[in-house]
């Protein structure tokens, strides 16, 4: 089952950006997909110098990452968010 976005039913991905959106889904959907639980995601751009906000809330709480606009490479994004993810059991 997918979402309206097109993700699988165990994460929702959100932002008001949606080049930023589409940058970042597939690197999220693998750092998150084969965990047993839910993920709301939203993706913000904040600050001045192009700081990207990247909230993930499970069932466990909220983790927010930041990233600089130069750490958006998808191989990068995808090992942070899975390792911190595990590393804080969320």
């Amino acid at each position: 089952m997918a979402n309206l976005a097109g993700e699988p039913s165990f994460m929702w991905i959100s932002g008001d950006n949606e080049v930023l959106v589409d940058r970042l889904r597939a690197p999220l959907r693998r750092a998150l997909e084969g965990r047993r639980s839910f993920y709301s995601v939203r993706i913000e751009a904040v600050g001045r110098v192009g700081e990207i906000l990247v909230s993930i809330t499970g069932s466990k709480g909220r983790l927010p990452l930041l990233f600089g606009h130069e750490d958006l490479e998808p191989g990068y994004v995808s090992s942070v968010v899975r390792d911190v993810v595990t590393k804080f059991a969320l």
